[in-house]
C-alpha cells in the first residue's frame, strides 16, 4: 500500500556540477521568477497536480503556488498543512542526535540497552537504524479486502502480518506493530547492507521517548517546532484543530477510512503534518545550527551507502556525486505525497506536497527542481 518499492526505484538523486558559490551576492536572475512561475504553472496544470509547490532561493521566495482543492471549500498552498510522510525521518533523526549531544546515548549503543528482550539487540545500533542498515524488514500499512480492518504486514516474502485496531490509543497500536516486526528475522547482517525501513525510525522514535522523559510527539514539539517558530506544525494522530485548522483533506478512494483514525501507525517514520512555510523554516534552522550542531549535522547529511546504493544520510537521502551536495527525501502514506529538496551550498529549497497522487507529485519535483536550478545556474541532473 505505501508504494514504498516503486517510490524508492525513482527517488530522486540530483547530481551537481556547479561551483560552491554561496549566496552573498546571489540573486534569482533578471526574468527568472517569470521563467519559473509560468514553467511551475504549466507543469501543475498539465499533470492535473492537487496539491502546493514553494520554492526559495537564498532566502528569496520564487514561487508560492497551489493547485486544486485541500477540501471542498479550501483551496491548496502554502499555509496549508499535509502529512508529509516519510519526511518525518529527518526529523526523529535530529531529536536522536540532540541527545547524543547531550551525552545521554551514544550513536554505537546496542538497541538491546533500550528493547532489552530483542533477541538482535546487541547486533544492532542506534547508528544502524539511522543509517537504513540494520537489517530490520520494513513494515507496511494497508486495509483488507472489506475495507475494515488495518494490516500491519511486513516486506520480507511470505504473508506476515499483524492486525491493529482503529480504536486502539496510539500506544497500544504502537506495540502491537513494534512487537510485530521485532518477532522477525534479520534480512541481512547488520552494517552489510542499505534497506530502507520504516521499521527503523519507529524505533528510534521509542529511543527518543525512553531517552527524554517525553512521549516522542511532546519531544519534537518542544525541541524542534517550538524553538523554529513552526507554529503549523503537528502530527496525524493527534494535532490540535483550532491549531491547524488548514488541513489538506486526503483522497478516500485510496484508503477506506480517513488516515488521521489509525493511531500510531507512521510513529517517527511518517506521522508529521506541516506546511511548505514551516518546511523551509526547518531547513533554515538545521542550516543555522539551532537544531544541531555543526559535527551533528555533518553526521546527518554523510552519504553511508555503498555506490550501488541509495544514498542515505540519517534521515535524508544523499546526492553527493558532484561538486555540490544535495540533501532531500520523499515521502507517501496514504494519500499524502511529499518531496522536499535541499541544496547547502546554493541555498536552494523546494518542496511538493499533495493530497492525490495524481500528477506524479514525486517526479513533479524531480522535474521542477531540474528547472529551478538550470534558471539561477545550478545544472542539477535527474539520473532517476
Amino acid at each position: 500500500m505505501k508504494k514504498r518499492r516503486r517510490i524508492l526505484s525513482f527517488l530522486l538523486a540530483l547530481t551537481l556540477f556547479f561551483g560552491l558559490s554561496g549566496c552573498q551576492e546571489s540573486r534569482v536572475p533578471n526574468g527568472g521568477k517569470n521563467k519559473i512561475e509560468r514553467y511551475f504553472r504549466s507543469c501543475m496544470d498539465d499533470r492535473g497536480f492537487s496539491g502546493a509547490v514553494y520554492a526559495v532561493y537564498c532566502g528569496e521566495t520564487v514561487f508560492d503556488g497551489g493547485a486544486g482543492m485541500a477540501t471542498e471549500s479550501l483551496k491548496n498552498g502554502s499555509e496549508v498543512a499535509y502529512g508529509v510522510a516519510s519526511v518525518t525521518k529527518q526529523f526523529t533523526a535530529a531529536a536522536i542526535l540532540q541527545l547524543y549531544e547531550q551525552g545521554r546515548l551514544d550513536l554505537s549503543d546496542p538497541i538491546g540497552k533500550f528493547f532489552p528482550g530483542y533477541r538482535y539487540g546487541k547486533a544492532i545500533t542506534v547508528r544502524h537504524l539511522l543509517c537504513q542498515r540494520s537489517g530490520i524488514p520494513d513494515y507496511m500499512v494497508d486495509m483488507d479486502m472489506t475495507g475494515k480492518q488495518v494490516i500491519i504486514s511486513v516486506i520480507e516474502g511470505g504473508t506476515a502480518y499483524a492486525v491493529v485496531d482503529v480504536k486502539n490509543t496510539a500506544e497500544e497500536n504502537q506495540k502491537i506493530i513494534r512487537d510485530f516486526f521485532l518477532s522477525r528475522e534479520l534480512l541481512f547482517e547488520p552494517g552489510a547492507e542499505f534497506d530502507y525501513s520504516d521499521s527503523n525510525y519507529a524505533l528510534l522514535a521509542e529511543i527518543v521517548s525512553q531517552v527524554s522523559g517525553l512521549r516522542y510527539h511532546e519531544y519534537v514539539r518542544q525541541h524542534i517546532f517550538e524553538p523554529l517558530g513552526m507554529a503549523h506544525s503537528a502530527f496525524i494522530d493527534d494535532f490540535d484543530r483550532q491549531q491547524l485548522a488548514a488541513v489538506a483533506q486526503t483522497d478516500r478512494d485510496e484508503f477506506a477510512i480517513d488516515y488521521y483514525t489509525v493511531k500510531g501507525a507512521e510513529y517517527g517514520c511518517g506521522d508529521i503534518l506541516t506546511t511548505p512555510r514551516d518546511l523551509y523554516r526547518w531547513y533554515r534552522g538545521l542550516m543555522d545550527g539551532k537544531v544541531i550542531g555543526e559535527v551533528s549535522y555533518q553526521l546527518m547529511t554523510t552519504n553511508y551507502s555503498a555506490p550501488s546504493e541509495l544514498g542515505y544520510g540519517f534521515g535524508q537521502m544523499i546526492s553527493d556525486r558532484g561538486d555540490s551536495k544535495a540533501v532531500y527525501h520523499y515521502g507517501y502514506i496514504p494519500s499524502y505525497y511529499s518531496a522536499v529538496i535541499y541544496v547547502p551550498a546554493h541555498d536552494l529549497f523546494l518542496t511538493v506536497l499533495s493530497n492525490h497522487g495524481d500528477g506524479d507529485p514525486h517526479k513533479l519535483a524531480s522535474d521542477l527542481a531540474v528547472y529551478f536550478g538550470s534558471v539561477i545556474g545550478v545544472t542539477l541532473v535527474d539520473i532517476e
